[in-house]
């Protein structure tokens, strides 16, 4: 039996163990002009009348090497009129060197997905290998991409496909030797200034000299272990996640949130992947810091909200907890001003239920009111005033200063979490901002001693559950008149 015989029946089990197999699909082949891809092309090209599967080539051209890049177009188109196999080309111009290999993938990725739409394609074949799938697993450790992400690549995920990945690459160029098929050598491969590749050259070279010789093969067998362990928790919180969703539509999931909280933790990491995939369209971005971030939200009061990768928002609002690519879906809520009249003695607005009472003289307790409750000079504000969230330019005159500030500045030195900043009501008067619910009042409405009218608000949140016995009052001991 010839090597590539004996590489493809390997390749063929492969496709059978891990459920990939692709009999009468029509597939979509990236191919660099590398050995590895160059190997599956020549694999593919064998098994196309076994599996019946119709193929397409995908070349993209970065132009980052210059005639190197132009010299792998020509190879690969060379390598596809030779196999017979229809091949498209697309160039492509990435500017600048900040985060380069994130949005060269990037933009691989956009190319493969329009092919794959526009032809009407099933599935895009990627030829990462088994020396691969050990790099993935360390690159993902120190990004923190939890269970998923220690499972490094998986043989299928979605429409994409990774059928090399029981081999390694010294086996892949065995097999080109015998057959006399030429690839090309990405020299890029070498440069340590891409963190996979100091990974591959730098650290798995120390780990194997001085730890164990076989790491690569150790880090692949872990891999395949907890891809399985992968598979059985996410398969679990998808059918939960089908549970919990009470919306789906206009690209926006909203969760139940008491729902999501009786979930076993290990599995909200997939239940807000999934969220996050199906508005956003990417999967492979959600690490576990933005798991660490939603969690912070779902654990505070109030509404608040996250930005995540690719332009999509996670909020929590009451009961719910939404995800969202509309940036109008994070102000709604707060965008517009409830005007409050004079004779108004009750609101709700932005997760707040507020009581207004004019008084004639301070309650007993005035020194206490703070925070979510205020105490003004009433005559110091205009009749009417209202409820709004934060605009760009706001500044106040903070309690006890007697300069502005801005409120940007006031948040930053509050310590204020900037998803918060947009949640908390500011009143205004028209002329100036007089209180930061919550926070601080404005110098110019303080009362003095020659203050005749006072006007108190109190706030109270809609998602905070208030302590009723501490905040019960005796009837018949009112402790101030009300005009």
């Amino acid at each position: 039996m010839s090597l590539s015989t004996d590489y493809i029946k390997r390749l063929m089990d492969y496709l059978e163990r891990e459920q990939i197999l692709c009999t009468g699909e029509k597939l979509l082949l990236a191919v660099s002009g590398g050995a590895d891809s160059t190997a599956m092309l020549y694999f593919y090209h064998r098994l196309r009348f076994v599996l019946n599967v119709t193929l397409l080539a995908v070349h993209v051209n970065h132009q980052l090497r210059g005639e190197s890049s132009n010299l792998d177009e020509q190879a690969v188109r060379q390598q596809c009129h030779k196999l017979n196999i229809p091949l498209i080309v697309r160039t492509i111009d990435l500017p600048g060197e900040r985060d380069l290999e994130n949005r060269a993938r990037m933009a691989r990725f956009e190319i493969f997905s329009h092919i794959l739409e526009s032809y009407r394609f099933d599935k895009i074949l990627l030829a990462h290998h088994k020396w691969d799938l050990a790099e993935t697993v360390l690159l993902n450790l120190f990004r923190g991409a939890g269970l998923s992400g220690m499972a490094g690549i998986k043989p299928k995920q979605g429409n994409v496909l990774h059928p090399l990945l029981c081999f390694k690459p010294e086996e892949l160029k065995d097999m080109l030797v015998q057959q006399n098929i030429s690839w090309r050598e990405d020299e890029s491969n070498l440069e340590t200034k891409f963190t996979r590749n100091r990974i591959r050259h730098e650290l798995i070279p120390l780990l194997e000299k001085d730890y164990n010789p076989q790491l690569r093969d150790k880090l692949a067998e872990e891999a395949n272990i907890l891809n399985q362990a992968d598979r059985y928790i996410s398969e679990r919180a998808l059918r939960r996640y089908k549970k919990i969703c009470l919306d789906n539509s206009n690209q926006r999931i909203v969760l139940s949130l008491p729902d999501l909280l009786k979930a076993p933790d290990i599995e909200h990491f997939y239940i807000l992947r999934e969220a996050y995939r199906q508005v956003s369209g990417q999967q492979q971005d959600f690490f576990l810091a933005n798991l660490r971030e939603i969690q912070g939200i779902l654990s505070a009061q109030g509404s608040k909200y996250v930005s995540l990768p690719h332009g999509t928002f996670a909020i929590k609002r009451y009961q719910e907890l939404v995800f969202t690519a509309s940036p109008e879906d994070v102000q709604t809520e707060n965008s517009e001003a409830l005007p409050i009249e004079s004779e108004r003695s009750r609101a709700v607005h932005m997760d707040y239920r507020f009581r207004f009472k004019y008084l004639r003289v301070l309650p007993q307790d005035h020194l206490d009111y703070q925070g979510f409750r205020a105490i003004i000079d009433a005559d110091k504000i205009k009749s009417g005033f209202m409820i709004r969230s934060r605009r760009p330019g706001d500044r106040f005159m903070p309690l006890g200063m007697q300069s502005f500030k801005k409120v940007k500045d006031f948040f930053i030195d509050e310590k204020v979490a900037k998803y918060d900043r947009d949640l908390i009501p500011i009143f205004d008067d028209g002329e100036k901002i007089f209180w930061i619910c919550g926070h601080r009042i404005d110098e110019r409405v303080r009362y003095t001693e020659t203050t005749s009218r006072y006007l108190m608000i109190e706030a109270v949140s809609l998602s905070k559950k208030p302590n009723r016995a501490a905040n019960r009052k005796k009837r018949g001991y009112d402790e101030f008149d009300e005009l």
